[in-house]
């Protein structure tokens, strides 16, 4: 089943659904809504709009167009992963050398969030000592892999070929 996949072009794949992810994360920050609390959701429909576009196109270009359900599972599950590890590098990257605020602006952003009667001293220091663009990359990380792999539990569905019998 696994050397049924061209695995540079799957990979070549996912390597573009991280990029596009990147891509939509800079236009978030650019426009100034990378953090508002449903900025989330944006990312999480990129990724979305990845799998259910890139899966027809690596099944017509690698899988001689046919896709089973185990198939389709497996492709949305490496673009969410690659996806994932894609847009952690990014921001390890990003925070450390393009975005010199980028971990004061989130601090920043969640606090206003809060009630004030919330916001104390220690509270606010525990937050600026977790707020690491290492704790962000590896949370970015798992949040779109298993995201996008739990989705792809679903769209596997909908993107396998209608005539495919299972293996």
């Amino acid at each position: 089943m696994l050397r049924d996949f061209n695995w540079k072009a799957l990979i070549a794949v996912g390597l573009l659904a991280g990029g596009i992810q990147v891509v939509a994360g800079v236009v978030m920050y650019v426009v100034g809504i990378y953090f508002v609390p449903w900025s989330m959701f944006i990312s999480l429909a990129v990724l979305l709009l990845c799998i259910v576009y890139l899966t027809p196109r690596y099944r017509d270009s690698a899988l001689n167009s046919r896709l089973s359900y185990r198939q389709a599972l497996i492709v949305g599950i490496v673009i969410s992963v690659c996806t994932g590890i894609v847009y952690a590098v990014y921001n390890l990257i990003s925070i450390s050398f393009f975005y010199p605020n980028f971990l004061e602006r989130m601090v920043n952003a969640r606090l206003a969030t809060m009630p004030d009667s919330e916001r104390t001293p220690e509270f606010i220091a525990s937050m600026r000592e977790g707020a690491t663009a290492k704790t962000i990359a590896f949370s970015n990380l798992i949040r779109l892999s298993l995201f996008g792999s739990s989705l792809t539990i679903f769209l596997a569905f909908y993107l396998k070929d209608k005539h495919t019998k299972p293996r």
